[in-house]
């Protein structure tokens, strides 16, 4: 995975992956390399949002 990626190219990349494991045209070393970034980003993505959350609770305490 790069470093630098925004939220929203991670968010993209994974469309992609998704995109072509859906058309069953990789080869099983590519469907594992593309499972494998795809995990990376998923884990990214969390993370991120999870940051998110965190300032969004710090930002509005006791709301919900």
């Amino acid at each position: 995975m790069k470093k630098n990626i925004s939220f929203e190219q991670a968010m993209a990349r994974l469309d992609e992956i998704v995109s072509k494991l859906d058309s069953g045209e990789s080869t099983l070393e590519e469907s594992l390399g593309l499972y494998g970034e795809g995990a990376e980003l998923i884990a990214f993505c969390e993370k991120t949002l999870e940051a998110a959350k965190l300032k969004i609770e710090t930002l509005f305490p006791g709301e919900r």
